[in-house]
């Protein structure tokens, strides 16, 4: 994420994606990206604020995964609607039933009924920037895998 520079990212910790917005809002604070870090009260304020800002033209990233998905999922089915460019990487993590944090892709699952499409390259340096690439031409929400 701190080379892709990203304009707004909004965020809220989930294990075990914490890790993620962990380090890089201490990039943010030490100044080594220009990025508006947006802590926000769950989930679904994440991607409702991701939504907004790509709306106004920003290049916004959220990320999450498991529950936190799952309970965002009607703002994923708006910013595919609305066409957005949003790139979200996702850890991922079982759905709970009743405590589950092993990994298995169910959280994701959901992606593919969506317009939005799962990208879940090999090289770890590719894994943000590729996705940015390939929505220059293709205006959908884009989840960036990554197995725990």
């Amino acid at each position: 994420m701190r080379q892709i520079n990203p304009d707004v990212v909004a965020a809220y910790p989930i294990t075990p994606q914490t890790e993620i917005v962990q380090i890089f809002s201490s990039f943010v604070a030490n100044g080594k990206v220009d990025t508006e870090f947006v802590t926000v009260e769950s989930e679904h304020s994440a991607m409702s604020a991701t939504v907004g800002a790509s709306a106004a033209g920003a290049r916004a990233m959220t990320a999450t995964s498991a529950n936190g998905l799952a309970f965002m999922w009607e703002v994923v089915y708006i910013a595919a609607a609305m066409r957005l460019p949003i790139v979200m990487p996702v850890v991922n993590r079982a759905l709970s039933g009743p405590l589950n944090i092993h990994c298995d892709h169910s959280d994701t699952m959901v992606q593919g009924i969506l317009d939005g499409s799962r990208f879940s390259p090999k090289m770890r340096r590719k894994r943000m920037i590729t996705p940015f690439r390939r929505l220059g031409s293709r205006r959908i929400p884009m989840c960036c895998c990554r197995s725990w």
